[in-house]
């Protein structure tokens, strides 16, 4: 091994630090490189080190025309995919890239982790949760049954309830209950109390958010869920309900002004029927 790759192994504090071990991987397990390929490969190393990702994204596009070995290409791809998504915000390039690595890799692992990557990029950055859900299916159906099927499951369910399939994503969600060893069940009830609650169903929506209550821990979810109860009482007509409930998280829903106003217009009906 040569003393400049033995340099680039020493472990790194940096944020880039995924990015130059995955470089490192390519160095290290592709032999035979040419000359100029593994200059290339060093030059990018640059770039990322000094957060030039612009300049490393195009030492990278330059080496895969020179058309390298696939094991090697794929590893660039996936290079490619992380820095376009994550410094460069350019989603469509970075999905063309983890797309090249699902049809051209022959290994599974592969095949997974850019899927996974393409998944997040649709339902995350680009809130497309049609083609979110339409690979989170082919994750949650891939064979052999992954171990994050769970989690797939659960995306798959939200990207359903997103595009307004609610009836289909209630059932995908009852589902997820029926175990209630998964841990995306507690959320479940949230979810389902949503689908309820755009179709104006509230007292079912009400049902499912105070069985999640239940179960819920976190302080910053439960208050969210209050206000969203509060909402459904107000929605139904039930103001004294809906004041109470608005008024029980004054002093922590994050923004005050809301609960403010909305008090305020609640008493003002409040009073305007008793006239």
């Amino acid at each position: 091994m040569s003393l400049l790759l033995k340099k680039l192994l020493i472990p790194t504090k940096t944020i880039k630090s995924k990015l130059q071990y995955l470089l490192i991987l390519v160095l290290v397990s592709c032999g035979g490189l040419s000359s100029g390929l593994y200059k290339d490969i060093l030059e990018a190393q640059d770039f990322i080190t000094n957060q030039k990702f612009e300049k490393a994204a195009k030492v990278y596009e330059k080496i895969l025309l020179k058309k390298p070995p696939r094991t090697i290409k794929i590893k660039i791809n996936f290079q490619l995919g992380e820095i376009y998504s994550i410094y460069l915000n350019n989603f469509d390039k970075s999905i063309e890239h983890f797309n090249q690595i699902v049809l051209e890799s022959n290994e599974p692992k592969w095949q997974v982790d850019a899927l996974e990557k393409i998944a997040n990029i649709y339902f995350s950055d680009m809130k497309n949760f049609k083609k979110a859900s339409e690979i989170y299916l082919k994750l949650k159906n891939f064979y052999p049954t992954l171990d994050k099927q769970s989690l797939y499951s659960f995306r798959y369910a939200e990207s359903i309830l997103s595009t307004g399939e609610y009836t289909n994503a209630i059932k995908l969600f009852e589902k997820i209950i029926e175990n209630e060893k998964n841990e995306f069940a507690v959320r479940s009830y949230y979810n389902i109390g949503l689908a309820f609650f755009y179709t104006k169903k509230y007292e079912e929506a009400l049902s499912y958010w105070f069985e999640y209550l239940k179960r819920e821990k976190r302080t910053d979810r439960v208050i969210q869920t209050k206000f969203l109860i509060a909402n459904a009482y107000e929605s139904s007509e039930n103001l004294k309900k809906a004041y109470n409930v608005y008024y029980s998280i004054l002093g922590e829903y994050p923004n005050a002004d809301v609960i403010k106003n909305r008090l305020e217009s609640l008493y003002k009906r409040r009073i305007a029927r008793k006239r």
